[in-house]
């Protein structure tokens, strides 16, 4: 358990295990740096894992005003550089999208391959438009441990579940909606057509129940990206690697090792 320090901010991180291929993951908006404790138990034996706090989040406490997703890369950039790691595997959930795809555009050399859970990050396609139906949204979110960024029927499914997602978000002590607003704002949308020669190993992960960034949307986009896979899992919401830890997982591992990472 670490700080360092990032435009005057200090950035919470974890490192677990010692192996000098590194794993590097971006929570989401109801995540910080303890949402990914499925993944560390799987991944720490055979690669070093970093997980962190976005700037904003839980421990990478700072104001609203200094909320900015343009900054994301080099929060992870200090972190990487304070723990001596040359480049590294992205795994993004969602916001985290953000942090994998500036660095996958930006900063090349110190990403190794980048998996994109449910999120677009700063891609997009004139031709792509996330179609969302907000009124749905809206009706499939009910009360107690709901939320838009579980499958409809998880609070039902795994009730324990549900709460350990709300509670880890609420150590985060956020204004939501600041989140989409300084995002949209930062303007860093990179249209796809014009990344001919990106030739980062990207995976977009997606699933049926997702809300937020529906799969036909995810599909669509994935498919403009050269060289991107998807996996669609089925029958899981916006969380997959948490509601589906062992299916996200498995996944992963095919894609780490098909580019032998």
């Amino acid at each position: 358990m670490s700080f360092v320090t990032s435009h005057g901010l200090d950035i919470y991180y974890e490192s677990h295990g010692k192996s000098e291929n590194t794993i590097v993951f971006a929570h989401g908006m109801g995540g910080n740096a303890a949402i990914w404790f499925n993944q560390v138990a799987e991944f720490y034996k055979d690669y070093r894992v970093i997980t962190f706090d976005h700037r904003y989040f839980a421990r990478s406490k700072c104001s609203a005003d200094s909320f900015d997703p343009a900054k994301f890369p080099d929060d992870v950039i200090s972190i990487m550089d304070q723990e001596g790691i040359e480049s590294a595997i992205f795994i993004c959930q969602s916001m985290g999208g953000w942090t994998g795809s500036q660095m996958a555009v930006h900063h090349a050399g110190r990403i190794k391959g980048l998996i994109m859970s449910h999120t677009p990050g700063i891609f997009y396609h004139p031709e792509v438009e996330n179609n969302r139906d907000v009124s749905n949204l809206v009706a499939k979110i009910g009360g107690g441990f709901a939320s838009p960024a579980l499958a409809h029927d998880f609070p039902e499914k795994n009730p324990a579940g549900a709460v350990l997602y709300a509670l880890i978000s609420h150590f985060n002590d956020i204004d939501n909606a600041v989140i989409p607003r300084k995002i949209g704002e930062a303007g860093m949308g990179i249209d796809t057509r014009t990344l001919v020669n990106y030739s980062v190993p990207t995976m977009f992960i997606t699933g049926e129940l997702d809300v937020l960034f529906p799969a036909k949307y995810i599909e669509a986009l994935s498919a403009t990206l050269p060289g991107a896979e998807l996996i669609n899992l089925g029958q899981v919401g916006h969380s997959s690697y948490f509601e589906m830890p062992e299916a996200f997982n498995t996944e992963v591992r095919q894609f780490l090792k098909r580019h032998s990472l």
